[in-house]
């Protein structure tokens, strides 16, 4: 006993040693180990913080967004931390916060309130009402789908719920107070509840209350309404399904790829010529189409942002869109824009209706799949618009634009299947022949993509035939830019014109398979998010001239067609009101702000088409707004003017008028109180300032409006504010009175019959093909314009003047070069010319000019800087010698 006990004894000590230098050995690695993973995660940390501040630096889509980036930079941190079983719930509850912080845009303020007493408790709940709301319904949805009853049972009860939330959605005044909610409640389940059942049905993926959670309450879709149809089966299969650092990695090299695609959607969205009226000749049509085709970076952009987001929550979920500029042929542009649309509609109504036709023989079956699941796009897309704007998007122009992609990715489709090839995307053998007829396929594709995205997203088909009737008088600088421009194209697609990705469903590619190298990968974000953060400023202090642009990118504001959607909308509403595109850009105004519109302004039947109903008050533009006996945005006048007094008539548009700030902020009574203050002419004991502006009148309409109403108020002198838009107010008042067939007084009949001769005009033309067609001869016009006005005050013994009134934002860029110009034509007229340019000079971000991003008309601070220049001005011109 003593000798075996002896002999373990001995024996165990060796291994106890063995044990011990193994430790110490594998302790060093260890250590190195934790150290080498702690600097990954502080890198990760890094890149995550430099993209919120980019983010919150860009103003990317709204605040909201910034808030949330920082929500989930901080629950990035715990969620990590976390025990790994304990990450998913957490997840869940963070997204179930950013919905009740996100809908009801509670900040720190609401609890600092809450705490000093200074909200009452009603008020402090009252913002948890909307996300509390939707959670609720959520919740319930969810509960539907896993109640113990028959599957049919089950989605029946959906569907009916589905329904009963589709009525109140129809009627969400019926529910002010959660008026907002049901955008986001319709983008996260109007079509995940789809393929939640589908998965449900077929057990193809783990089911639990906190995966359901966090599929349908996704952390970031509180912030975007169009958001990526996530696959259920692939959210679950992808969670963590690789080592954490590439996942994160992934990430973030997409969040910044989204960043830089929102970036180049709003240089895109602010500088290329994408007002249809303006379009002057091939190359501005080709830009045209090129720029609308590329404003579908603000989708690929948001979503990169979103799936690069919820990877650094560990769901390593597939690209979005992979390359699909360089598509090779239509079948190839289905499979690599939108992937997660195609792999949905492909999921629930291809394979289905593939399958079920099969024995009609492959191309019969594919064709009969391909055509149901084109017209279910169209319709779900209907539904999403539904739940967006309240009304389904059911006309003409987006069922032909589904229907004829849907014969061309099917009858590309039948060719590669008949053929028997490959495919575009995997080629058995990649030579220089291959390569170049991949760029020829990838120029054409990318071609006639470009105007078949022109003709969904014009207005109307009259802006389309305008695009083309642009585009119909080639010369050869234009023909040689746009090949210059298809070459770049299909050198591009020789390149990169092979496809690797081209489904959801999280398998491995290339890209997956090939070698992580995460320091290179770091270091680009790294630079890449400081060069967004510091060269701008950098820029502005070092070229000047440049703050405005840098000052436009960063703000979201209305371009110049969007603003000539605006200002067209202004006849239109009176009309038909049909405004489906600017209505989509409208998300974010109140409900109310043109409510007035229709009470303030009637139409007519004559030249002058529109003017403002006598004695009326309402609310537009988000300030309270009325008229006077005498049909103006004004105080109350006689029509005989008092003794000892001044009087001017002020003739101009909706800013002269003051839509958006109260009646005792407009500069014209502004001017008026100081007039009146200071008395500057000893003569006169009173001064008055009579504003018969009307929004959205042109050069003609005032001129007009003068000799009909203003003469009988025997002005002493006559102000004529002009802008660099308003020509843009006489083209599209032209071509209505054209279009309608409406006869021009007689002084002005012999101008517009030589304009519209030489221009070739006929009155059976689309307007915005008139408007087009008129932008020639603006100079023309306005030339005329002024020399009628000076002639006809002069008759009178009145003192003309013209004043040159800054816009706000110059959205078109040249605002320079038209100034100078229409400054120059009222002088040759041999008028008198104030220029109010400089009272902005002092602005260096002019967006605090405007009333809102969706509304251009200037602030009250802006009419205090136009009054304060024009009443130095104007004093010495009318009063010098009586001073």
């Amino acid at each position: 006993m003593i000798l075996v006990e002896t002999t373990e004894t001995q024996t165990s000590e060796p291994l106890r040693e063995a044990r011990i230098a193994v430790c110490e050995e594998l302790s060093p690695r260890r250590g190195r180990r934790y150290a080498a993973e702690l600097a990954q995660f502080l890198v990760v940390v890094a890149q995550f913080g430099l993209i919120v501040l980019v983010v919150r630096e860009w103003h990317l889509e709204n605040l909201l967004l910034s808030r949330l980036m920082a929500l989930a930079f901080v629950g990035f941190i715990i969620h990590h931390l976390l025990p790994f079983r304990f990450r998913l719930p957490f997840f869940a509850l963070l997204s179930l916060v950013a919905v009740i912080f996100g809908l009801g845009e509670i900040g720190p303020r609401l609890f600092v309130g809450g705490l000093t007493g200074r909200i009452s408790l009603v008020n402090f709940l009252y913002p948890f009402i909307p996300g509390v709301t939707l959670i609720g319904i959520g919740l319930g949805l969810i509960g539907l789908c896993h109640l113990p009853i028959r599957f049919g049972a089950r989605v029946g009860l959906v569907a009916v719920a589905g329904a009963g939330l589709a009525i109140m959605r129809a009627h969400s005044q019926w529910f002010p107070d959660i008026a907002g909610m049901w955008i986001i409640l319709g983008s996260m389940f109007m079509f995940r509840l789809m393929i939640y059942l589908y998965d449900l049905k077929g057990q193809t993926a783990p089911f639990s209350l906190s995966r359901a959670i966090s599929y349908f309450f996704l952390l970031p879709n509180v912030c975007f309404p169009l958001f990526p149809v996530v696959d259920y089966k692939t959210f679950c299969s992808t969670y963590y399904n690789e080592d954490w650092p590439r996942v994160y990695q992934t990430g973030l090299k997409w969040m910044f790829r989204g960043v830089v695609q929102l970036l180049f959607y709003r240089l895109i969205y602010q500088y290329a010529p994408l007002d249809v009226s303006k379009l002057s000749s091939t190359l501005d049509a080709a830009g045209f189409m090129l720029g609308m085709y590329l404003l579908y970076l603000r989708v690929s952009g948001t979503f990169h942002l979103i799936v690069g987001l919820l990877h650094m929550f560990g769901f390593n979920l597939p690209e979005t869109h992979h390359l699909y500029h360089l598509a090779t042929s239509f079948t190839d542009f289905w499979r690599r824009i939108n992937i997660y649309w195609k792999d949905f509609v492909m999921k629930l109504f291809f394979y289905p209706t593939h399958f079920k036709l099969r024995k009609m023989g492959t191309v019969w079956a594919m064709s009969v799949a391909t055509l149901v699941t084109f017209v279910a796009t169209w319709l779900l897309h209907s539904w999403q618009w539904f739940w967006i704007r309240g009304d389904p998007l059911l006309n003409w122009k987006d069922f032909s634009f589904w229907m004829i992609l849907a014969v061309l990715v099917l009858v590309t489709a039948i060719y590669e299947t008949t053929r028997g090839g490959k495919g575009v995307l995997s080629p058995s053998r990649v030579t220089v022949r291959a390569r170049l007829m991949h760029g020829f396929q990838a120029a054409g594709v990318f071609c006639g993509m470009c105007v078949l995205w022109t003709f969904w997203t014009c207005q109307s088909w009259a802006e389309f035939e305008t695009v083309m009737d642009a585009a119909s008088r080639p010369s050869w600088r234009d023909v040689a830019i746009i090949l210059a421009v298809l070459a770049t194209v299909c050198v591009c697609g020789m390149l990169w014109g092979q496809s690797s990705r081209e489904t959801s469903e999280g398998r491995s590619t290339r890209a997956t398979r090939a070698p992580f190298h995460p320091w290179l990968s770091a270091a680009g974000i790294t630079v890449g998010a400081l060069s967004l953060l510091l060269v701008p400023s950098v820029a502005t202090r070092t070229i000047p001239s440049i703050q405005y642009v840098v000052a436009r990118l960063h703000g979201d504001v209305l371009n110049a067609r969007d603003v000539a959607l605006q200002h067209r909308g202004y006849y239109e509403a009176l009309d038909v009101a049909r405004m489906d595109i600017w209505q989509w850009r409208q998300i974010g105004q109140p409900a109310d702000w043109g409510k007035g519109f229709k009470v303030f302004y009637r139409q007519r039947s004559d030249f002058m088409l529109m003017d403002i109903n006598p004695s009326v008050s309402t609310f537009l533009g988000g300030a309270p707004i009325r008229s006077n006996h005498l049909g103006m945005r004004d105080r109350e006048y006689d029509t005989i003017k008092p003794p000892n007094t001044y009087r001017i008539v002020l003739l101009g548009a909706s800013h002269d008028q003051g839509s958006g700030v109260k009646e005792d902020e407009t500069y014209e009574n502004l001017v008026e109180d100081r007039l009146n203050h200071e008395l500057p002419d000893s003569r006169y004991s009173r001064y008055e300032i009579l504003n018969m502006s009307v929004g959205m009148s042109g050069l003609f309409q005032r001129l007009l409006r003068l000799e009909q109403q203003g003469f009988q108020f025997n002005p002493d002198a006559v102000i004529l504010s002009v802008a660099a838009a308003d020509k843009q107010f006489l083209f599209r008042h032209l071509s209505r009175t054209l279009s309608l067939g409406i006869k021009p007084p007689p002084g002005y009949q012999q101008i517009l019959e030589r304009v519209t001769l030489s221009a070739g005009i006929r009155g059976n033309m689309p307007e915005v093909m008139i408007e087009r067609r008129l932008q020639p001869y603006g100079d023309e016009l306005y030339e005329w314009a002024f020399q009628h006005f000076a002639q006809q005050c002069k008759q009178r013994g009145i003192h003309p003047l013209v004043i040159y009134r800054p816009a706000p934002v110059d959205f078109q860029g040249v605002e320079q070069a038209d100034r100078s110009e229409v400054i120059r034509l009222a002088r040759a007229a041999g008028l008198e010319v104030i220029d109010l340019s400089p009272a902005f000079d002092s602005v260096t971000d002019r967006n605090t000019l405007m009333m809102a991003k969706w509304d251009d008309h200037t602030t009250p601070f802006g009419h205090r800087l136009l009054a304060n220049r024009l009443y130095e001005d104007l004093v010495p011109l009318l009063f010098g010698s009586h001073r």
